[in-house]
């Protein structure tokens, strides 16, 4: 172990402070399912590997856990509560997916990407048509084609 903690080996495996050596084996083997480079395509997944590794190397031998603990009593008081897993670890759509969605605001964003679709669709076409812009201006319409078709899927959702 080095000079510093720089992160507390009971929270990267979402282990209690008190988990015997059967629940420190058993949340590595679940964090490694899901953490290990080759099956986690995360550009942080081989650091979080890592760190989920340099926990249970520390965590299941008991000197080097005794030494651990007397560490890290130093740094902040000793939680009974069962420890979770770091926040930053969650992808941010999933975070996001816990928070209620304001309805209106949803109807709203997808109404005006459908106004701002047909509008640079049609003023293009109508440019191209009647104010004799080059043809190759036919090219910027492609947000416009993009956005029509997610707004009106997003209107549609219930």
């Amino acid at each position: 172990m080095h000079g510093t903690i720089r992160y507390d080996h009971y929270r990267v495996l979402g282990i209690a402070r008190d988990a015997t050596p059967q629940q420190v084996k058993q949340a590595y083997r679940d964090r490694v399912k899901t953490c290990h480079p080759d099956r986690n395509a995360s550009p942080q997944a081989n650091t979080l590997f890592h760190a989920v590794h340099d926990a249970y190397e520390t965590l299941r031998d008991a000197e080097r856990r005794r030494i651990y603990d007397e560490r890290l009593s130093g740094y902040r008081p000793v939680q009974e509560q069962r420890a979770r897993p770091p926040e930053h670890h969650a992808p941010r759509y999933a975070r996001a997916a816990q928070r209620p969605v304001n309805r209106f605001a949803f109807f709203g964003l997808h109404l005006t990407g459908l106004f701002f679709g047909v509008a640079l669709v049609g003023g293009i076409l109508l440019g191209i048509t009647f104010m004799h812009w080059p043809l190759y201006t036919i090219i910027f319409i492609a947000p416009g084609v993009v956005v029509i078709p997610d707004s009106i899927a997003g209107l549609r959702t219930k």
